[in-house]
């Protein structure tokens, strides 16, 4: 039986849809580095972050997730940043955006620089007590992650 992580290890991303009422979306174990979404398929498993992984913000129509893919994307571990509806809007805590800034730029994955400003960024918006619904995750177009983190040309 393997031992049961320290609370204190483990980062815990919650789900943020309109009827989510402190459902577990995935963690990030900081000893081990590997990110585990709760939802599972057979490409979405749980991945380690490190310098062969890609680490991605995907911006869709409900909001933007974090996602962070290896072996050019047949295996990926996605997790919700922000959700923003109609009469709905739902962030992860602003200390949560900061420590999975500091562990994702301690593990230095691919795209990383770009992606860690967005998440500090996140974070002193949502600290200073600013809405989810204009803050600077919301900004990112749909469908611009080849903007945002920029794909190495090989893939």
């Amino acid at each position: 039986m393997p031992p049961t992580p320290d609370p204190a290890d483990v980062l815990v991303l919650l789900e943020l849809g309109p009827g989510a009422t402190g459902q577990v979306a995935g963690t990030l174990d900081r000893r081990t580095g590997v990110l585990t979404p709760t939802r599972r398929t057979t490409r979405t498993r749980p991945v380690v972050v490190d310098r062969r992984a890609h680490v991605l913000l995907v911006a869709h129509r409900r909001g933007v997730d974090l996602s962070v893919e290896r072996w050019r994307g047949v295996r990926r571990a996605v997790v919700p940043l922000v959700r923003v509806h109609e009469r709905h809007e739902a962030s992860q805590s602003a200390e949560l955006f900061a420590e999975l800034a500091v562990e994702l730029d301690r593990r230095n994955p691919r795209d990383v620089p770009r992606t860690v400003v967005m998440l500090r960024d996140q974070a002193r918006w949502l600290a200073d007590g600013h809405s989810v619904r204009t803050s600077p995750l919301t900004t990112v177009p749909r469908g611009s992650v080849l903007d945002l983190v920029g794909f190495p040309v090989d893939w």
